[in-house]
């Protein structure tokens, strides 16, 4: 294997071979596995780049300009068995030059690579074939040409491929690749650019190493980077941590990222970012690309193998007869390409694509020699193309015609489906990834469609559609010319869907599926009687029947009508049977006790209004019972029985009193026995010299309890008592804090509760506690920056208490005290600042309590931290249509931010600097656009950090609102309420709204809330409206579907029962503040129910009954 002192051979590994970085979350290994690669000593890589960059000045100083496109020859040479057979296959030669090719062009600039003759160098070797192992091939070089060998397999276990650096010499046209047949992809997306990045001066982007050393090149960018002189010598290749201790990847979809939490730090302290997608890196990403610099690089050393004089690179481009009739036609989402072959000298064929008839050509694909047709299936739909096919041995003399052709596919397989009685789904065939789509429908016979916007899926589910109905509809893909379609679908008018029942004793509540705008006839019987009971013209689907009789079954069924060009009733559904329950016996329950009362409670299964309960309790054992009758206490509320006998057993009971004739009878009874209640819980916890003791009992203590505290040294004889220690207000713990107590001192203590009967409980014996002078813990900082951190502990502390701070780097013999800091904290968190650090410093620190000048805790150890400028963390975007929120970890308490952002695709950041606060919304955005955006951080002491890695977000659409409703409707009025999260209040909206079935729409603009109230509107009519978006002068959004409400001819009611019943109501609401009612009808205001109304009017004979603290609100 030749070598000279500074044309290195690299070996390049393929997939497994390649060096992996560690995975996330494991451990990189603690030796870098061996890629071959001989080191090149940072003195030979930057005299290579001088060299190239001199022979590149010279070139421009000679007037020899650099073309926009230069055209590289490459001899390829197959290795194959001596019979003839195996080898590098001529589809996959042509299929891997043309991906390379489509990297090595940047905005119509670069190099393309042809083949050189008509057909490939065969080299028939099976000692070759069977273990490439650096044999000679110096026969076999074409001097003007670079010289490709494709290798069956090397006799070095994971080889990939090698390749050599520039030099005067014929050697260095050589690359080495490994047919790697099973991998086509990998060979022209990364093994052979790779190669042929090396041939052309580029280094690994991790350094000028086989991946066995660690690079020194710094995150820096800018003042203080060492990116001209270190890493891979380019600027604009972020330094890569490749092999490094602590440099990790996850993986997302199966593609690598480098995780953030890795703990790989460069010289300053600084995290990597690397650029795993770089086709110089060790990584094995899912894209591939150069950088500029990347690119301005091999330019440069193109020109240094141009002035070479040991080879040339001027093979002449075969004279290939062009391709003819190059046609194009559409299948699904894929363009399939033919053309005409006219030669038989061509080595294969080149597919280059462009968006421009002129320039901008880049091949996206190689077909074998004699082979005609080319499916490109990566194609963006509705998108204008040009193609023109090049044989893969010559350069622009036998090109083909260009031809356009624009994909404009048409969205097939339509269908509906039904999801309920009034909703379908549509339905449609995929175009493929990222693909939106507009969607039009109508009821059959009317004029204006209803258009949906943006449609992400290939389908759209439709609500409240109007039953009796047909509709058309139909779909095109966002930006095609026409749509496919109209197709129909019927909402027929549904027999009602019975589904809930609520019966209670005398009453139930019914309710079915509703379908707009169906009206029902409800009827019910007792069951196995002949005659129905009906009520008709029902415009919801749920209705309240009173008036029943107690523990009897009915059944109920329900037929719909359904309004339309022809009227269509339905047969009613099939019954369904509910009974009525008796009057309910109630279950008892205690809820707390005292010395002289207790508080019960009950419930039971179900509500009714009206209705009282009878309440009696006697001694266990006696037989006369005091009784309470006519008792209208709510369920589960509390109920206190009074005047009772301390330490007596006693039984209670309870029973629901339905009606004068209907009880349930009473409840078993319920044993419960009135005393002063003991303490049952205990807690303590001391300090130096205090102590704070809490106890509380099972139930709320009541009135005028107090409770005796005893305690005493451990091992002593006199306890000190404190007497009518009141109760907590509000809570059933009581605290009393002791002061005064010696340090370092074991007490023990008890209490007892006294109640205001004279009667009192047992003591009970509380935890022995110590005094001590307590050590904080938990020592840990936050906003670190260079030359400052908050320290944080927590703490036990009395007023008096203060603190020692200590604090060095690490390895430093002294400390720096900070004594007797008198520091307020807060829930015994405590923070303290420290000032003028010394940047890039490791430090740690300790701190300890002061109790007394002669009794300290002991120092506690804080978490260490390292001072420096840090590039702001945990950077996250939320972006509205216009706007966005940027945001990110604090850095320190005494820094300011500094933040650019632009539009992806601009060169021009726009910056905004000196924030004080961790984040920023950033107004004026155009919707539907990408942005990206960087922070850096500016320390007190003038240090910068670098800027973040670049961010990006991309604004919402002009989003068009969505859960429409409609509420508050009367006569003449209703209030629209719609949502819409993703507009600031830069954007407002615009209403439009009309009776169903007329032309023209009332329109309301320049809302800047979520909700209108409209009115003026006729009563008893059916209106439809919809709502858009204005995000901007330029941009709004489509108008919403429509949304249907109807008027109501007037507010009254048109049955008997309860007022917060919305069936007995013509709206079919409940009454509001604004409301003018009108009664007709019976209606009873529950107890402690409160209805509204504007004013109430009353037909003759009519009243409203009014149950237990009820009332009427009238006015607004």
């Amino acid at each position: 294997m030749p070598k000279t002192i500074y044309l290195i051979l690299v070996y390049c590994l393929f997939r497994t071979f390649l060096c992996p970085i560690a995975r996330a979350q494991t451990t990189a290994p603690s030796t870098a596995p061996f890629c071959g690669i001989e080191n090149i000593t940072l003195e030979k890589a930057q005299s290579l780049v001088k060299e190239a960059e001199q022979a590149r000045q010279k070139k421009i100083a000679s007037g020899n300009a650099f073309q926009s496109v230069t055209y590289v020859p490459i001899r390829p040479h197959i290795i194959r068995q001596s019979n003839g057979s195996g080898g590098f296959s001529l589809a996959n030669l042509n299929k891997v030059m043309a991906m390379t090719n489509s990297y090595y062009l940047s905005n119509g600039l670069g190099i393309q690579f042809y083949f050189a003759g008509s057909s490939p160098d065969y080299i028939d070797n099976d000692d070759m074939y069977n273990s490439y192992n650096y044999q000679s091939v110096d026969a076999y070089d074409a001097r003007n040409a670079m010289n490709q060998y494709y290798v069956n397999q090397f006799a070095q276990s994971g080889l990939g491929g090698f390749a050599y650096y520039p030099d005067n010499a014929i050697y260095s046209t050589r690359s080495f690749i490994l047919n790697e047949y099973w991998n086509i992809d990998d060979m022209g997306n990364r093994l052979i650019p790779h190669e042929l990045g090396h041939s052309f001066n580029l280094i690994h982007t991790f350094d000028n190493n086989n991946g066995t050393g660690n690079s020194t090149e710094l995150v820096t960018r800018g003042a203080g980077a060492n990116c001209t002189s270190d890493g891979d010598l380019i600027c604009d290749t972020p330094a890569d941590p490749y092999g490094m201790p602590g440099a990790y990847l996850t993986y997302y979809n199966g593609c690598p990222q480098y995780d953030p939490n890795s703990t790989a730090r460069d010289a300053n302290g600084y995290s990597f970012s690397p650029s795993v997608t770089n086709i110089m890196s060790y990584y094995f990403p899912c894209t591939h690309d150069f950088t500029p610099g990347q690119y301005d690089r091999m330019q440069a050393a193109l020109a240094l193998r141009q002035s070479h004089t040991a080879y040339t690179l001027d093979a002449p481009p075969t004279n290939v007869t062009a391709p003819s009739n190059l046609s194009a036609s559409l299948n699904g989402t894929s363009i399939v390409l033919t053309w005409r072959d006219n030669s038989s000298n061509e080595m294969g064929y080149f597919i280059e694509r462009s968006t421009s008839a002129s320039s901008g050509f880049v091949p996206i694909g190689g077909v074998a020699p004699d082979v005609t047709t080319f499916t490109d299936d990566k194609t963006v739909p509705y998108t204008q193309y040009y193609y023109r096919i090049r044989p893969s041995n010559s350069t622009t003399g036998s090109l083909s015609p260009v031809i356009p052709f624009l994909t404009d596919p048409s969205v097939t397989g339509l269908y509906s489906s039904t999801l309920s009685v009034n909703a379908v789904q549509l339905n449609w065939n995929s175009l493929g990834t990222g693909i939106t789509y507009i969607v039009q429908y109508r009821p059959t016979g009317t004029i204006d469609w209803y258009t949906l916007s943006g449609v992400s899926t290939n389908y759209y589910q439709l609500y409240n559609l109007q039953v009796n109905t047909t509709y058309e509809w139909q779909v095109k893909a966002t930006g095609a010319s026409t749509y496919s379609g109209p197709l129909t679908f019927s909402i027929p008018c549904p027999v009602p869907s019975l589904y809930t029942t609520y019966p209670t004793r005398t009453s139930t509540s019914l309710s079915w599926l509703y379908a707009f705008p169906e009206t029902y006839t409800l009827q019910w019987r007792v069951q196995n009687t002949l005659t129905w009971n009906t009520i008709e013209a029902v415009t919801s689907s749920y209705y309240s029947l009173t008036g029943l009789t107690a523990s009897t079954a009915y059944e109920w069924r329900v037929q719909g009508t359904c309004p339309g060009s022809t009227t269509v009733t339905t047969d009613y559904s099939s019954p369904q049977s509910f009974t009525t329950q008796a009057c309910p016996i109630p279950a008892l329950r205690l809820y707390s006790t005292s010395s002289t009362s207790v508080s019960v409670y009950w419930y039971t299964s179900f509500y009714e209004s009206g209705r009282t309960f009878s309440l009696r309790y006697r001694p266990v054992g006696t037989t006369d019972w005091t009784t309470l009758n006519g008792l209208t206490v709510q369920e589960y509320s509390y109920y206190s029985i009074n005047g009772l006998t301390t330490n007596t057993t006693y039984e209670a009971q309870v029973e629901s009193v339905c009606s004068p004739t209907d009880h349930s009878g009473f409840s078993p009874s319920l044993n419960f026995t009135p005393s002063c209640q003991a303490v049952t819980y205990t807690y303590s916890s001391a300090n130096y010299s205090t102590a704070s003791l809490q106890w509380s009992t099972n139930y709320q203590p009541e009135p005028g309890t107090t409770f005796d505290l005893q305690y005493r040294l451990l091992g002593t004889t006199d306890w000190s008592t404190i007497n009518s220690i009141p109760v907590t207000p509000s809570y059933w713990t009581t605290t009393y804090s002791l002061t005064g107590l010696t340090p370092n001192t074991t007490y023990e203590w008890r209490v007892r509760t006294i109640c205001p009967t004279n009667t009192q409980a047992t003591h009970t014996i509380g935890n022995n506690f110590t005094t001590s002078c307590l050590a904080p813990n938990y020592g840990y900082w936050g906003s670190l920056s260079s030359s400052s951190v908050s320290l944080f502990w927590n703490a036990s502390s009395e007023p008096t208490s203060r603190f020692d701070i200590r604090y060095r780097p690490i390895g430093a013999a002294d400390w720096i005290t900070l004594s007797n800091l008198t520091i307020t904290g807060s829930s015994n968190v405590f923070s303290y600042s420290l000032t003028s650090l010394s940047n890039n410093t490791f430090y740690e620190w300790q701190v300890r309590t002061v109790c007394s000048a002669t009794d300290n805790s002991t120092f506690i150890n804080g978490q260490s931290f390292t001072t420096s400028c840090r590039i702001p963390e945990n950077r996250y975007a939320n972006p509205l249509s216009n706007s966005a929120y940027l945001g990110w970890t604090s850095m320190g308490f005494d820094v300011t931010y500094d933040v650019l952002y632009r539009r992806v695709g601009t060169t021009t950041w726009i910056p905004i600097a000196g924030l004080k606060s961790n984040n920023i919304t950033i107004m004026g955005l155009l919707p539907s656009t990408s942005y990206e955006w960087q922070v850096s951080t500016r320390c007190s002491d003038g240090v910068m950090s670098a800027y973040s890695s670049t961010n990006s977000f991309t604004t919402y659409a002009c989003i068009t609102p969505y859960n429409l409703s409609t509420s508050n409707y009367t006569p003449t009025s209703a209030k629209l309420s719609w949502y819409n999260y993703y507009t600031d209040a830069s954007s407002s909206y615009e209403v439009r709204y009309r009776i169903v079935g007329t032309t023209n729409w009332t329109v309301v603009s320049n809302l800047n809330s979520i909700s209108l109230a409209i009115t003026n509107l006729t009563p008893d009519m059916q209106y439809e409206w919809q709502v858009r978006t204005i995000c901007s002068p330029t941009s709004s959004s489509d108008f919403s579907y429509s949304f249907l409400f109807q008027t109501c001819s007037a507010f009254y009611t048109i049955r008997a029962g309860n007022w917060y019943d919305n069936t007995i109501w013509s709206c079919n609401r409940i009454p509001t503040s604004t409301d003018i009612v009108q009664i007709k009808h019976a209606v009873t205001v529950p107890s402690y129910y409160t209805a509204n109304a504007l004013r109430v009017g009353f037909d003759p004979g009519q009243q409203l009954t009014f149950g237990q603290y009820a009332r009427l609100q009238l006015g607004q």
